[in-house]
């Protein structure tokens, strides 16, 4: 592994099938690519049982990539930052000549090499450039969410689906056409979905906060560390780079939206310290209860109007807790 340098980190729970396929898209056009012989994909399992580590141990060896699968020990912590982290670390033991991570997970999928020389390319001439990612799309065509600027009280106080619908976290890109006719989009935060780094740009804004941002806003948190270290991120348009889960349900589901408030509150409160408390608990309690009359309301569908009941129900439960367990 001495002459590797471009470590593929992805991090599976129970998600065999869409694994299948992210390895297997990377692995029809690797091998004889001018990357071939540079990459090692590092696969963190956080203790999958739906066959995924038998499917790893067996089939997977014969894609024609090196593979390395990464399984926790009883008692280590498996959060989505975690497993990051430990992939990453993985690699800088494993790899002497080390200079970059490629964020790639289950439901990711880079179909020919084009993109991915192009953002190496990005990387390499733009000496502050930590990240590149992709304007990604999903399996049917429709774009999918690439990144966001950093978040802003107000936009939290308003919640998910007024900021949806009128598009107050959507990307403002602004591209720049360098000589090899690529173009590139400084964005604030580039999601992890697939997103190419610069090991020196990870070491220095010390990876995923595993403790405070295990799951939701790890990325957001991360790439405002790594602007505050000076420095910057972006994308390059593609058509050839896919993030779709295909309506996989991960594990966490259920509890997404109180991830997404305790992340975010936890992003404000590192962020904003003061700004957060013009908004908490006041105005917070009062969208969680419009948002709770509304659903029993408006919402027909019973089964819908349930869990949409009970999610709000939570939220303005562990409102007042700045939604901590």
């Amino acid at each position: 592994m001495k002459d590797l340098d471009i470590a593929v980190i992805i991090n599976s729970f129970n998600r065999l099938e869409l694994l299948k396929q992210c390895l297997g898209v990377l692995a029809s056009w690797l091998p004889g690519s001018e990357i071939d012989g540079r990459v090692v994909a590092i696969i963190y399992d956080a203790g999958s049982t739906d066959g995924s580590l038998e499917w790893l141990a067996g089939d997977a060896k014969k894609l024609g990539i090196p593979l390395e699968v990464i399984i926790p020990t009883p008692g280590d912590d498996t959060s989505f930052s975690a497993g990051i982290n430990t992939g990453v670390n993985y690699a800088e033991r494993k790899l002497p000549l080390l200079k970059y991570l490629l964020f790639y997970e289950t439901d990711n999928q880079i179909l020919e090499p084009k993109p991915l020389l192009q953002a190496l390319a990005q990387l390499e001439n733009r000496p502050r450039i930590g990240a590149c990612g992709f304007t990604v799309r999903q399996c049917n065509g429709d774009p999918a969410g690439v990144g966001m600027p950093f978040p802003r009280v107000l936009n939290f106080a308003l919640g998910k689906n007024i900021v949806h619908k009128f598009q107050l976290e959507a990307v403002n890109h602004k591209w720049e056409t360098d000589s090899s006719g690529v173009q590139f989009s400084e964005v604030d935060s580039v999601f992890t979905s697939p997103l190419l780094i610069k090991i020196e740009a990870w070491r220095e804004s010390g990876g995923l906060d595993a403790v405070m941002f295990p799951f939701s806003d790890c990325d957001v948190d991360w790439a405002r560390r790594m602007h505050d270290a000076g420095w910057r991120m972006g994308v390059i348009p593609s058509n050839s780079v896919i993030h779709d889960n295909m309506n996989a349900i991960s594990t966490w589901s259920k509890s997404r939206a109180m991830q997404f408030h305790r992340g975010r509150f936890r992003y404000h409160k590192r962020y904003d310290p003061i700004a957060i408390y013009t908004v908490w608990p006041l105005l917070l309690l009062i969208r969680h209860s419009l948002e709770l009359i509304t659903a029993k309301v408006a919402i027909k569908d019973p089964e819908r109007r349930k869990h949409l009941s009970n999610q709000f129900t939570k939220l303005l439960k562990s409102c007042i807790r700045q939604y901590e367990e």
